[in-house]
């Protein structure tokens, strides 16, 4: 199609694969990957594609803060510069996109908004993070499915980093029962599984990094994560990456706190330094993660720094390590420095709980670019692995905020 080449919309090898190289008699698409396997990139080329052919199409997501930030980030870039004869018009409320010239639509549905799952005779229907949307056995069975039924040209593609075999009630997860049907050769399945390192576009040493630090807070999430496959005991971490809302900016923050957990030495734990605000309405907002290797004098300075930078209002250090060292460290570089020093008398799981809570709540939000602690997030299995210093400093920086009474309003 002369249009689609104008474009000039690029998918690395695997991503043809996935949404160009099925054949027509397979109706169900179930797709296992490893993280940054790059398909929400590749989603949203080939559903401009073919909307510009005019199919009707549904995109299936996580959460509903997710739709704007991918439309933003994979979706506008391209249409921007669509031919000027190329019309489109994104509805953000209702969350579709009508583009020409032949008819064609995405609508975006998110699982944390299950009764706005609604339409017929789609084309495509695609649900980006399988392993998460699916959770909702009812979602499945009374939104997703019947829709497929409405159109017998209608495809499902169903793609994500598995989530376990079981749910929290014992049943089998539908994410692994599409899975193991598409696995045996049902007629009208087809089953693709790919790694994290199937991305060209990220370098081997990026993804063998990740590796690392997911093997560094859980062995077995390793094989979940990065390569694609379901398994068995993995269970007990305390998020789910469905807990996660974002925001681009943050204004009107009352109070600002910089959480901090330190190490022995720059070859030891990392230093967790993570900065969290709150605002009137009662929302917490991740604002920074700094945390890593280093010297006393070189967190030390980080620190500070931040806390000129963020105009914050407390640094809450741990000071079961180092005793008089931590306060001492700080207040060597600026004794202006506000300083509380907390001692950790309860184990890191009953200290993380409450803030948990609240990130399943839909009361906390983060910024983007904080890759490293929500990777760190949805590894740590309490009482497995090495000490989480990210969590740590971020239930530090979040209890200091909570410490009184918060009542949130509904957004």
């Amino acid at each position: 199609m002369e249009l689609i080449d104008e474009i000039k919309l690029t998918y690395t090898p695997a991503q043809v694969e996935v949404f160009f190289n099925i054949p027509e008699e397979y109706k169900f698409i179930i797709v296992t990957k490893g993280r940054r396997f790059g398909a929400t990139r590749g989603a949203a080329h080939a559903f401009i594609e073919w909307a510009l052919e005019g199919k009707h199409l549904l995109w299936g997501d996580t959460i509903h803060s997710n739709i704007d930030r991918y439309f933003e980030r994979y979706f506008i870039p391209i249409l921007k510069h669509l031919p000027k004869h190329i019309t489109w018009n994104y509805q953000k409320k209702e969350k579709k996109l009508n583009i020409g010239p032949f008819d064609g639509y995405i609508d975006f549905r998110s699982a944390d908004r299950p009764e706005n799952w609604e339409g017929f005779g789609y084309d495509v229907i695609f649900l980006n993070e399988a392993g998460i949307i699916l959770k909702n056995k009812y979602l499945y069975a009374n939104s997703v499915l019947p829709m497929l039924l409405d159109n017998e040209r209608s495809r499902l593609i169903a793609i994500g980093v598995p989530k376990g075999k079981i749910l929290k009630d014992k049943a089998e997860h539908p994410f692994y029962t599409l899975y193991k049907t598409a696995k045996s050769g049902a007629p009208g399945y087809k089953l693709l599984e790919f790694s994290s390192y199937d991305n060209p576009l990220l370098s081997k040493e990026e993804i063998a990094e990740l590796e690392k630090e997911i093997n560094r807070m859980s062995p077995g999430m390793v094989e979940q994560e990065i390569y694609g496959h379901f398994v068995d005991n993995v269970a007990g971490t305390l998020w789910s990456a469905e807990y996660f809302k974002y925001v681009s900016e943050v204004k009107g923050l009352r109070r600002i706190v910089i959480g901090v957990d330190p190490s022995g030495s720059a070859s030891g734990d990392e230093v967790g330094i993570v900065a969290a605000g709150i605002d009137e309405r009662g929302f917490l907002f991740v604002l920074s993660d700094l945390s890593g290797h280093y010297t006393p004098l070189q967190w030390g300075n980080i620190v500070v720094n931040l806390y000129r930078q963020l105009q914050a209002d407390v640094v809450v250090v741990e000071k079961n390590f180092g005793g008089d060292m931590v306060k001492s460290n700080i207040h060597t570089i600026d004794r202006a420095v506000r300083l509380k020093e907390v001692f950790a008398s309860r184990a890191k799981q009953i200290r993380a709980e409450p803030v948990v809570a609240l990130y399943e709540q839909g009361n906390v939000f983060h910024k983007s670019g904080l890759l490293n602690l929500e990777n760190e997030m949805l590894s740590w299995v309490p009482g497995l692995g090495a000490s989480p210093n990210r969590i740590d400093a971020l239930v530090w920086a979040v209890t200091e905020l909570m410490s009184k009474k918060t009542e949130f309003e509904v957004i």
